[in-house]
Order: structure tokens, then sequence, then C-alpha cells
């Protein structure tokens, strides 16, 4: 599929999407198609292993939905199908949020499995629909309070908070805050280190997790178990036995 609201770009297992509406980023028909595929995509692929989801320019990550794409609200992957879509992801998503990430575009950071934050102070982050007289309809009511806990997130949601990175790590929100020039090298970093740990059992944790949580603890011990069936005639899992044995580091093939 051809892109033209992200660019993709992937290199050493890492694809970087990049929301590509300056200054805002802000969610049309467009991105939803186009993110929605794209998680389709990176599900078979060998080439990814990790995606960074970040913004063009400096001021925001996404500011949410955009109004001025209305007529097109009920076309196409609605925003919480995305959002759905990017959570239950059998790959690592990690939002880097380079300046504002506001209404949709916290929820979708919220979807992504680790959040990444600039210091700058015009950064905000936040749900603010209620300001309208509606509500954060991408999943923050499910998700935020799962993150930070139902009491900080209804509290959040009811006055449609808005707050800078090192509001939102104080209160686990963000799960680091960094620089703005260091902020996709560390990102970076990160990611590249996940790729280094076998990516079927990352797998593994993704989904049994991800089920555990939206389904219960005994529909996510049964994902467990039929992963860790997989797993052990996995050729990674021979390769991470016989490293540890060898006393060297394991190469895994994702395999």
């Amino acid at each position: 599929m051809a892109y033209n609201n992200i660019t993709v770009e992937t290199k050493d297992f890492v694809t970087v999407v990049t929301l590509n509406r300056p200054p805002m980023n802000s969610v049309n028909l467009g991105i939803r198609e186009e993110l929605n595929q794209l998680v389709t995509e990176v599900q078979s692929s060998k080439d990814t292993r990790v995606v960074i989801v970040t913004g063009s320019g400096e001021k925001a990550f996404c500011a949410g939905m955009d109004v001025t794409d209305v007529a097109n609200i009920d076309k196409g992957p609605k925003g919480i199908d995305v959002c759905n879509k990017v959570e239950r992801s059998l790959k690592p998503f990690i939002a880097v949020i380079n300046g504002h990430a506001l209404g949709g575009g916290c929820e979708l950071a919220m979807a992504c499995h680790l959040r990444f934050m600039t210091d700058s102070p015009k950064a905000q982050t936040g749900c603010p629909e209620l300001n309208l007289g509606l509500t954060p309809c991408w999943g923050a009511i499910q998700r935020m309070p799962r993150i930070i806990g139902k009491s900080k997130a209804l509290d959040f949601i009811f006055f449609s908070k808005k707050i800078s990175g090192a509001e939102a790590l104080a209160i686990g929100l963000v799960d680091k805050v960094c620089p703005a020039a260091d902020l996709m090298k560390e990102a970076m970093d990160y990611a590249i280190a996940l790729c280094r740990r076998p990516p079927l059992a990352v797998s593994a944790v993704l989904e049994g997790m991800a089920v555990g949580l939206e389904k219960g603890i005994d529909a996510g011990l049964e994902t467990d178990r039929k992963w860790i069936e997989r797993l052990k005639v996995s050729k990674d899992t021979v390769e991470g036995m016989t490293a540890f044995f060898e006393k060297r580091e394991p190469k895994f093939i994702d395999e």
C-alpha cells in the first residue's frame, strides 16, 4: 500500500511510522486507513520486530481527530478500531510523543505498549473531549484507568486535564521523559535492544497479557499455555538454550 498521510521506514528490525500531517498531525480518514493497514502488514513482516509511532515536526505527536474531516467520520476504520488493533498487535508499539498528544492522539499513545515523551514544557497530553460535551471514544475510558488507576483517570477525564511530560511521568501515563534532542535516540536504543529479544516469546507475552487484561486471568493463562507449546519446539528456544550452555549471546531468528 502506498502511504500518503504517514511515512514508514524500516531499519535494523525497527519500523518508524510518522504521522505526516504537520503541524498537528490530526487524524483524518487517510491516517486511519493507512495506520490500520500498517498494523496488519507488520504482523507478518520478518523485517519488523518493533514499531515506533511518532509525529512529523516538533509541535505535535497527534492532536486527535481532524474536525475538518468530519464528513468522513463514518468511512473507513474507526479510530477506536485502529487503537484496538495497535494494542492487540503481536509486535511491540512504542509511542514517541514529540509534542502535543491530545484527544485521539493521547488515546493512540495509550494504545501503544510503551510511551516516551519530550520534556518540552510546550508539549501537553490529555483528553479534553468533555469540554465539548463528548467523551474520549477511542479507548481512553478503558485504557487510562488500567495505566494510571481509576480515580486518577476519572479526575483526568472529568476535568479535561492537559499535562506536561514530567507530570505524565509522575502519574505513570508515560514511561520515560527525555529532552527533545534525545527523544528519538532514546526510543531507538530501547527498540533495538528489544529487537534482540526472542521475537516469538515477545509476541507470546504481548498476547497473553492483552487477553488476560481483556478477558480475565483464566483466558490469559490458556493463551500462555498455547504459546509455551509452540515456543518449546521453536528454533529460537533451541538457540536460547544452546547459547546459555555455550555462554554466549543468542541470535534469534523469529522462528
